[in-house]
């Protein structure tokens, strides 16, 4: 697997975020989080992760699959600036 700059990686989170503000409030799982941004689901969910600890998306799991969700203060804060 080739690596990805970290500016390249930013810009994919960025969309993911405006994926899941397009999206609120219905949580997408990271399988359609990967298929929307053409990628796999192991780099999706550590996009999603990263974006996690920067407290941006919120997870919620459930039996056998991850849901995400755009944080009520990131939602704000897209939302200023729309």
């Amino acid at each position: 697997m080739s690596k990805i700059s970290q500016k390249n990686f930013d810009k994919i989170a960025q969309d993911l975020l405006r994926l899941l503000y397009d999206s609120y409030p219905v949580a997408l799982s990271t399988t359609k989080v990967a298929s929307e941004l053409a990628r796999d689901n192991e780099f999706a969910g550590r996009v999603l992760a990263y974006l996690e600890q920067k407290g941006f998306v919120l997870k919620k799991a459930k039996a056998n699959r991850v849901d995400w969700l755009l944080s009520k203060s990131a939602k704000e804060k897209f939302d200023r600036l729309a």
